[in-house]
């Protein structure tokens, strides 16, 4: 075989070869992202279930005292925000403040807002409360209104107080078709807090 030849029936080759990988890695691809669009969701929150989180805010020690500013709030199993149930600040004078001590919840608001979410301090926030017992519930949306999966969720709860202390309080429950309850230790904000996943009152 001469030159021309050779080089004419290796550039075939090639081409076929090239052509053969294209296909293999078009379908491939494509099969691949076939798979993860017609992936399986889990199953959705059951609306005959309720997400309580009751805690006290303890009363002071000492004399001087300014009440705490308070964010409870749901991540998923990856970390990620889900839903803000309550954010207590100062909304006196020029209207709330002094969030940023809130360290977690502000910077998952931050990237929320960062990527389109809803902007939750002008939207939920509300004063500050006395020393007492509280509950907030979750009705198993997230933020934007959407019905989560069932699954593992972790409940925070942040305090955070003016001459007073900054405390995080976390608690993962596999939240499905079952009631579950836990109890968290008390801290110098927070006096106690119990996180209820129950039937819907």
């Amino acid at each position: 075989m001469n030159s021309s030849r050779y080089d004419a029936a290796m550039s075939r080759r090639r081409l076929l070869g090239q052509l053969t990988a294209g296909f293999a890695s078009y379908f491939g691809l494509t099969a691949f992202v076939g798979f993860g669009r017609n992936r399986a969701a889990g199953p959705k929150w059951d609306d005959n279930f309720e997400l309580a989180v009751t805690f006290d805010i303890a009363q002071p020690e000492e004399g001087r005292y300014h009440r705490p500013y308070v964010a409870v709030w749901v991540e998923d199993a990856s970390g990620l925000a889900v839903r803000t149930l309550s954010i207590w600040l100062n909304r006196t004078g020029r209207g709330p403040r002094y969030f940023k001590e809130l360290r977690r919840w502000f910077n998952l608001e931050e990237s929320s807002r960062g990527g389109g979410g809803p902007d939750l301090v002008s939207t939920i926030s509300s004063a500050t409360r006395l020393p007492g017992n509280y509950t907030v519930t979750w009705n198993g949306r997230d933020d934007q209104g959407r019905v989560v999966e069932q699954g593992t969720y972790r409940v925070f709860i942040e305090a955070a107080r003016e001459h007073g202390s900054y405390q995080l309080m976390q608690q993962e429950l596999q939240l499905g078709t079952e009631s579950k309850s836990a109890d968290l230790s008390g801290n110098r904000e927070i006096a106690r807090a119990r996180i209820e996943y129950r039937r819907r009152k």
